[in-house]
This record gives C-alpha cells, structure tokens and sequence, in this order.
C-alpha cells in the first residue's frame, strides 16, 4: 500500500511541472517572444480519414499556424473519403496547402502509407517534417512550440501531446481524460520519452539518413517506431511541453474508452513487448492494494474482520483519494470532484481490464481496418471491413 502511495507521488512530483507547463495561462514561452536563428521551411503532413464534426475546427487551427513558412499537405486514402470533400472546402481558400490522394496501403497501416505518400511528394524546399492528428484543435502558436527546439538546434526530434476537453462528466469522458492525462505525466521523464499522442516533427536529413520511411512503410504505427529508430541511431525524443493539442470529447462510453485504451496498449505489446508485459504486471499490483483495502474495510463494518486491518485499508483509500483530488489540479478546467474520482478509481480497473483484452489479440482494428500485426509492430495483413 506504502509503495503504491510513493510511486504516484513520484510520478506526479517529478512530471507536475512538465504538465503544468502546457496550460494556456502559463504566458507565452521563448518559442513565441524570443528571436530565431531562422525560419527553415515546414511541412505540415495530416493523414485523414472520415468526417466529424470535431474536424473542420481541427484542421482550420492547423492551416492557421503563426508560422512565416510552412505548408500543409492533407491525405486521403481516395476520392470518395468522406474527409476529401472536407479537405478542398477548406482548400479553396488556401495558397499554402495541398490534398494528396494516396491510395490504399498494402504493407502497413493507411495512416503510415498516407505520411509516406505525402513525404513522396515534397520538394527540396522543406528542412522539417511535422506529422499531426486530424482531430485536435492546435493553439495559435503550437507548430512555433513544436519546432523551436529543432530550429535551435537543441534537438532533431520533438513532440508534442494533447489533453481531452470534455464536454460532460460522463464516466467515459472523463475516464478516459484520466487516462491521457497519466501518459502525459509519463512525458515528463525525458529518458523513457517516445513521441506517442499528437504531433512529431523532425529533421529532414535525420528522416532521410536513418531510413525511417522503410521502417514506416512496414509498421502499423507511425510515432513510436519512428522514435525507436532513431533512438537506436542515438537521438533522444524530445518532448515539449508548450506543444500541445486540444481534443473536445463528449459522450464517451465505457466501451468506447475500452476500445481505445486496448489500442494503445496493443501498439505497445508489439513494438516494445518488454515494457508491456512490465506494466502489465505493475498495474495488477497497483489494483491489488486497492481490492484488499475495500474487502477490509466492508469486512470490518460487517463484523468479519479485524478492527485495526479495517482502519488500515480504510487509511489506504483516504490517502489514495487525496492523491486522485490533487490530480485535479493537473487540468486547466474546473470538473465536479465526484465525477472526478469516481473516475479515478475506474481507471485503475479498466487499465487491468483493458490489459486482459491485449492477451488473446493480434489484431488492431483503426478506422474500419484491421490490421494483423506481430513483434515490432510489423503488419502481416490488412483485412478490410466488409
């Protein structure tokens, strides 16, 4: 119980300020006051499929970056995705943005096949690649925070990471807010930082020279193995804190949340299988004090067990409620504490539920494909539904 209490303390001590950071009250950082060396050409690369309407907001903040130069390149997989009619509406207005229609992949994700499309079709011109969501609405000056460490010259490679703005207080919602917010906390530790959850952006040579367009060209994801294989090559991920990106979510279900957690951690068990089944035996430790404390406690009210093993449990879930309480504070938004901690709680138990589900799987379904994937993320099929 002492131990599960001291590791959220640690995670949330060490990486608070690296949350705290991305909120928009914090003022504007040296991406955006101070002066730059230069301003190297971008491109802004947004695989997309589909239309909601979370969309359209999400990619007029894209073309509407306070950047002097860049350029953002759109893909669709064909004509008749929904999101192509999406896509050259707000073209008619653009000088600095194109569409690229990619066509259906065949050894790797579409996501990945629809980057490598775009990367095929870039000029010389462009000295930084960004590889961005398509629905996440981005700040003003979120490619100016993204890229500014790359410009300086402090890294190569960059990311950024987003935080769900919930529109209700649904356990969904909010669940799955909780379950961002933790991996956003896990950015806070530089050494283990992987670009996962937003954006990336890199040096052009860097893309080029380490050949990561034939470790995309196989993979089912994009963000973790291109950071992998540059890791390999001795080039850290740098994450940035003023990089963030605002997903809006309302009436999420229970089993939506389910979906994509068990997404996430899939991608996990097949890129970094060692980090999996770690955490897959953490987060079972972590719900066992939790179990036994509220078994005690209902024992002790019931007359079945041991008055001072009931206090004890009962000790336990006061201070695990006051450390979910304090998390509150990692979010830039007022939410209701019940919710909240119901929340909380709910988390602890979906991660291991979520965890079993990763078991029995080699399959990761994304839009409406499935892909078949095994160790290092490779895809062994695609199988197209319907």
């Amino acid at each position: 119980m002492a131990l599960e209490i001291l590791l959220l303390l640690i995670l949330l001590l060490h990486s608070r300020a690296h949350v705290l950071r991305s909120f928009p009250e914090r003022g504007p950082s040296a991406a955006v006051t101070g002066a730059w060396p230069a301003y190297p050409r971008v491109a802004l690369i947004v695989p997309l499929t589909g239309n909601t309407p979370v969309m359209r907001p999400a990619l007029e903040s894209l073309l509407n970056q306070a950047y002097p130069d860049f350029e953002t390149v759109f893909v669709t997989r064909d004509l008749e995705d929904p999101a192509t009619a999406l896509v050259r509406s707000l073209l008619s207005r653009r000088a600095k943005a194109r569409h690229v229609v990619s066509g259906p992949a065949t050894g790797c994700s579409q996501k990945n096949h629809n980057i490598l499309a775009a990367v095929g079709t870039l000029d010389d011109a462009a000295e930084v690649l960004v590889f961005c969501d398509s629905t996440h609405t981005a700040p003003p000056h979120f490619l100016r925070e993204l890229i500014h460490p790359v410009v300086t010259g402090a890294a190569v490679l960059t990311s950024g990471f987003h935080r769900i703005i919930p529109g209700d207080t649904r356990l969904g919602t909010l669940g799955m807010l909780q379950t961002v917010m933790s991996l956003h906390l896990l950015h806070g530790f530089h050494a283990i930082a992987l670009p996962w959850g937003g954006a990336t952006a890199v040096l052009r040579p860097a893309f080029r020279d380490h050949q990561v367009a034939g470790v995309l060209g196989q993979n089912v994801l994009d963000d973790f193995p291109l950071g992998l294989r540059l890791l390999k090559a001795g080039i850290r991920s740098v994450p940035v804190p003023g990089a963030i990106l605002n997903t809006p979510l309302s009436g999420q279900t229970l089993d939506g949340w389910s979906a994509w957690l068990t997404r996430q951690l899939l991608y996990l068990k097949y890129i970094m299988p060692a980090t999996w089944l770690a955490a897959a035996l953490a987060v079972w430790v972590l719900a066992a004090p939790i179990i036994f404390s509220v078994v005690a406690a209902l024992g002790g009210l019931a007359g079945l067990a041991p008055p001072s093993l009931a206090l004890t449990g009962l000790g336990f879930l006061a201070l695990l409620t006051g450390v979910g309480t304090w998390c509150r504070s990692l979010v830039p938004y007022r939410v209701p504490l019940g919710p909240w901690l119901l929340a909380f709680y709910a988390n602890l138990f979906m991660i291991c539920w979520c965890y079993l589900k990763t078991w029995r799987t080699d399959t990761i379904a994304w839009r409406g494909i499935s892909y078949r994937v095994t160790w290092g993320g490779r895809v062994r099929e695609i199988i197209q539904k319907g």
